[in-house]
């Protein structure tokens, strides 16, 4: 079994932080799943949600603002005081500090219906760092990107994110070349773990 610290250590870090990351590696987890978006100056950064008010002393969407402009946000104080001025990361930064020997999930987050080709600005820069090897793992619960990804680089390993039961999980999975599947616990059955066994995709609940 794999420990992934989800978010980073979120439960005792500011999730998506380098102090998130810096405690999962202190605590020994075997790898990272975090999340990417864009911003309005088409810079990647590690961010969860489409707006700034949860976690930071920022409002209005992410999208919405430069780099220049994130950088001067908040994102740790939400959490405790020790973590007063934590500091969204880009890509670039995160990539720096985990080591090649830990696993990334990097999941990449769309609004519904947007094309903004996050995913090839994400490619790019994973090729800068020579990070696409086996221990990474792109995901989205836009399932355009995974076929987008597969195009542009074919031995980066997917995952598709599912927040629904299949009705033919065998018919949807053949339409992409997939590492791993996400889903819900209550949407898995015997029949759905069976079939992507049967075609050597791992299974994350």
């Amino acid at each position: 079994m794999k420990i992934i610290a989800h978010r980073g250590a979120s439960g005792y870090a500011p999730e998506n932080t380098k102090a998130s990351i810096l405690e999962g590696l202190k605590r020994g987890c075997d790898g990272f799943e975090v999340d990417v978006q864009l911003t309005k100056d088409n810079k990647v950064i590690v961010f969860h949600d489409w707006s700034l008010e949860r976690i930071s002393d920022g409002n209005g969407f992410l999208k919405d603002q430069t780099l220049d402009k994130l950088k001067t946000l908040d994102i740790g104080s939400w959490f405790s005081k020790e973590f007063c001025g934590e500091k969204i990361m880009t890509l670039e930064e995160l990539l720096d500090i985990i080591p090649e020997e830990k696993l990334l999930n990097i999941e990449i987050k769309v609004r519904h219906g947007e094309i903004n080709h996050i995913e090839k600005t994400v490619v790019e820069i994973l090729e800068r760092h020579s990070r696409i090897n086996s221990n990474l793992i792109i995901s989205s619960f836009d399932h355009r990107i995974i076929k987008r990804i597969k195009k542009i680089k074919p031995e980066i390993q997917v995952g598709l994110l599912i927040t629904a039961g299949l009705l033919n999980i065998k018919n949807y999975i053949s339409n992409f070349d997939l590492y791993s599947v996400y889903c819900r616990g209550e949407f898995i059955s015997k029949k759905n773990i069976d079939e992507l066994k049967k075609n050597k995709i791992k299974i994350y609940a």
